[in-house]
Order: structure tokens, then sequence, then C-alpha cells
């Protein structure tokens, strides 16, 4: 019951209080304050407001003041006011939210994150996808087909159940690859307008072991070491994107086509 009396803008003691005077009728603040085990000036501060609100009616005596619980219809009235209320500060709160994310879309925002593993590949993947979503709704991408966990073939069925959530999702994709002996992505690795990609081979002398996958504000890194082990750089920046986009279509353009 006391959450229905919070929800028209009754606080707690106020309701606690509110139902103790219905229930007991006629009674002083110090008394309604023995009963609740609450402690005094926090009841006869709950007591005046509630009489402001026209929740108690007051009851002047020789020996002091009572109080009486108004009929529980006002609470109907108190919810009026309380939605008229809310319903004026509507277009204050608009404002405010046009404002501030104004403010927002004015900075520069960065977000930077360094994980190693599985896991961390495809959430990197999962990362992208979205921000294609929310964007051009294309992702590009440029790596190598001997990355080591190729090996993993359960990593392998993820990659090609990934595509098709792509696809689905209607997010197109370019990708700069070498193919180095490899055909585990067979149905899925050529260029074709069914499957929303377009991929070009990757220019002989670009064969280093990192690789980056750009979506919309999101780049993601794939950096391995002599030793093959690698870690996973997602970088969250307009700007970045943009400078790695760059990079890539200057790529892009000075690589061969492959069907």
């Amino acid at each position: 019951m006391n959450t229905v009396l919070n929800q028209i803008g009754l606080t707690e003691n106020e309701a606690d209080i509110y139902l103790a005077f219905l229930k007991h009728k006629e009674q002083t603040a110090a008394a309604i304050a023995r009963i609740l085990h609450m402690d005094k000036s926090s009841c006869y501060r709950a007591v005046e407001s509630l009489v402001t609100k026209g929740l108690l009616v007051t009851i002047p005596r020789k020996r002091g003041t009572t109080h009486s619980a108004a009929s529980p219809e006002v609470l109907k009235e108190l919810l009026s006011t309380r939605q008229l209320e809310l319903k004026n500060q509507e277009q204050p709160l608009d404002l405010f939210i046009k404002k501030i994310t104004k403010d927002a879309e004015g900075k520069r925002t960065t977000f930077i994150k360094v994980e190693k593993g599985i896991e961390a590949v495809r959430s990197s993947m999962d990362a992208s996808l979205s921000a294609a979503v929310a964007a051009e709704k294309v992702i590009k991408e440029r790596y190598r087909l001997d990355y080591p966990y190729f090996n993993d073939k359960e990593h392998v069925r993820w990659v090609n159940e990934f595509a098709k959530r792509r696809i689905q999702s209607g997010v197109s994709i370019q990708q700069i690859v070498d193919f180095a002996g490899r055909d585990v992505f067979a149905p899925i690795m050529k260029t074709d307008a069914k499957l929303l990609k377009e991929i070009r081979l990757m220019p002989k002398k670009m064969n280093d072991m990192q690789g980056v996958r750009i979506a919309g504000d999101t780049v993601c890194i794939i950096s391995f070491d002599e030793s093959k082990d690698y870690v996973v750089i997602t970088i969250k920046d307009k700007f970045v994107a943009q400078l790695m986009e760059s990079m890539f279509d200057f790529i892009w353009e000075r690589s061969d086509l492959y069907r």
C-alpha cells in the first residue's frame, strides 16, 4: 500500500503516518510517533506536510492539537495534482535533454579496451556488427587467414555463424585478405552480392601479422607478436575511425578484386 502512496508523491514517513491516522482515528502527532516508533521531530515534519497536502485535518483541543485523517478520496485530488505537475515538467525536460545531447555531441569521447583470448576476438566482432548496424551498414576489415586461431574449428564455426547474422542484419563487408592456402571459409570466402561481401587481395608487401576492422565509430585491432601471441584492441572514437577508414580505403583502391 505504501508503494501506491509513494507513487503519488508521499514520502515513506508520510505514507506510514497517514495510514496510522486512518487506523487510529484522531490522535496527536506525539501519539502517532509512539505507535510507529518514529522520531518525534521527523513525525512532526511529516504531519505538517500531510496537513499542507490536505490529507490530515487539524483539530485544536484545550490540551494540545490533534489530527484526523481526511477521506482517502483526497488521494485522487493529490494524484491529479501530481500528474499536472509532471505534465508541466515535460517541456523543460525535453529542452534539458536536447541541450545535454547537443553538448555531448560537441565533445570528443574516446574509449579504449585491450583484451586477450578468443572470446575477445569474438566480442570485438560483435561490437563491429553493432556499430555497423547503427551507422553506415558496412564493415571494413583487413586480416590474414594464417592467424593461429583459425586452426580452432569451433572458432571457424562461430565465424560462419557470425557471417549469417551479419547478412541478416543487412550489413555489407569489404575484406582485404591473403589466402595462405586456407579454405576453411570456402562457402563465404568470395565476392558475392548475396553474401553482401566484396574481397580484395592483400598487396604482397603487406606481410605483417596485424589486422584491423572498422565499423561506424569503432575500430578493432588484432596485433600479433613474434611468438604469435596476440591482443585485441577496441577503440571507440569518431576521428580515429575516420583515420583508419581513410588508410583502409587507400589500400583498398590499390588491391586486386578477388571473386
